[in-house]
């Protein structure tokens, strides 16, 4: 049967319109009932949910999200959960976005995920509502408030997957966000995930946050937790995280910051997290510390920093502190880290000890 053109202009037409209304980004759901709405109130649709209810919608991301799969599919329901790979913007990536999926039940938010947006997903046999034109303010907004809930109820809360989620999302808001929950009033917990996520995943910014807050924050315990977050800082935080620790190594008041951050800058090196400049850099921080240090623990913590070197480093700077420290209980730390190194070198400058 043939068609007049009218009535072919009809029906492309027709199919154009529901081409055109299909909503950008929504990803392939199976096993779930589901349905598609406008997501320009995120709170309003989240506090309507009366039943366990999958809820997803697309954000822009500051770099790409790429996971460490077996398979294609994710499994909102009854399976073990996989940690996500972030990575930084490689070359030819298109613009990085994400799903962010939230598991809502009696107006309230329960679980937080976040996947790439060409990943099918197993909704479980629960409801799934596809939100289009979510706002990423409003999605940082109503994240924040559900973990702050959570905190002042002491129930369950979506913490370190909903800081994660905050952390990546390219917005003007995430950023006082996170800052927002490592002040004193949060618990321990809570403060200590928001200077991660800040270390790891806000550049610059986030170095500067987590500076602040070892210069003045009054709890040695949080301020030690954070000297291993600036070793996370990427990008043009790098140089000045570098310095901050050397600066913590020699300088801090309170001795568990010093010898994290002396721990921390060995790693640093282990990990060729600077390179050349930079290692010679924290060796020589870490022999003064053992050789001129004022206080006894913290000239054996340099000395433990030193042996864990690559022992192309270690070794010449353990035998300088084991034939030239003033302090015997210091020579007798060095040698110790040396007999356990059992390097070739080591060897050979222990016998000469021996022997002398």
């Amino acid at each position: 049967m043939r068609m007049n053109a009218s009535v072919c202009a009809g029906a492309v037409a027709a199919v154009l319109s529901v081409v055109a209304a299909a909503p950008a980004q929504q990803p392939k759901v199976t096993n779930a009932q589901v349905s598609v709405r406008n997501g320009a109130d995120l709170q309003e649709e989240i506090a309507a949910v009366k039943t366990p209810t999958w809820i997803g919608y697309s954000v822009p991301l500051q770099h790409a999200l790429r996971t460490n799969y077996d398979d294609s599919v994710t499994y909102l329901e009854g399976n073990p959960r996989h940690d996500e790979i972030v990575s930084e913007p490689k070359a030819g990536d298109s613009a990085a976005r994400g799903n962010v999926l939230l598991r809502a039940d009696g107006g309230a938010i329960q679980k937080v995920r976040i996947e790439e947006t060409d990943r099918e997903i197993d909704g479980g046999g629960l409801p799934f509502v596809w939100l289009t034109d979510v706002r990423p303010g409003d999605s940082v907004k109503t994240i924040a408030a559900a973990i702050d809930a959570g905190v002042a109820s002491s129930a369950h809360m979506p913490l370190e997957s909903g800081l994660l989620v905050i952390a990546l999302e390219n917005a003007p808001e995430a950023l006082p966000a996170l800052r927002g929950f490592t002040v004193a009033k949060y618990p321990l917990n809570v403060r200590e995930k928001a200077a991660f996520w800040l270390a790891n995943e806000r550049g610059r910014e986030g170095f500067d946050t987590v500076s602040a807050l070892l210069k003045s924050d009054k709890d040695d315990a949080f301020r030690a937790k954070l000297v291993f977050d600036l070793t996370l800082v990427k990008g043009g935080g790098k140089k000045p995280a570098t310095d901050e620790l050397l600066d913590l190594a020699k300088n801090d008041a309170a001795p568990k910051v010093r010898s994290q951050a002396q721990f921390w800058l060995a790693q640093m090196v282990v990990r060729k997290f600077e390179g050349g400049l930079q290692d010679s850099r924290i060796a020589h921080s870490l022999v003064d510390s053992a050789q001129n240090d004022p206080n006894a623990a913290m000239r054996k913590s340099a000395v433990f920093a030193l042996s864990r070197l690559p022992a192309e480093q270690a070794v010449p700077e353990l035998i300088q502190v084991a034939s030239t420290s003033k302090d015997a209980a210091t020579r007798r730390e060095a040698i110790f880290w040396l007999g356990q190194s059992k390097d070739p070198k080591a060897l050979e400058y222990l016998e000469k000890v021996v022997k002398e």
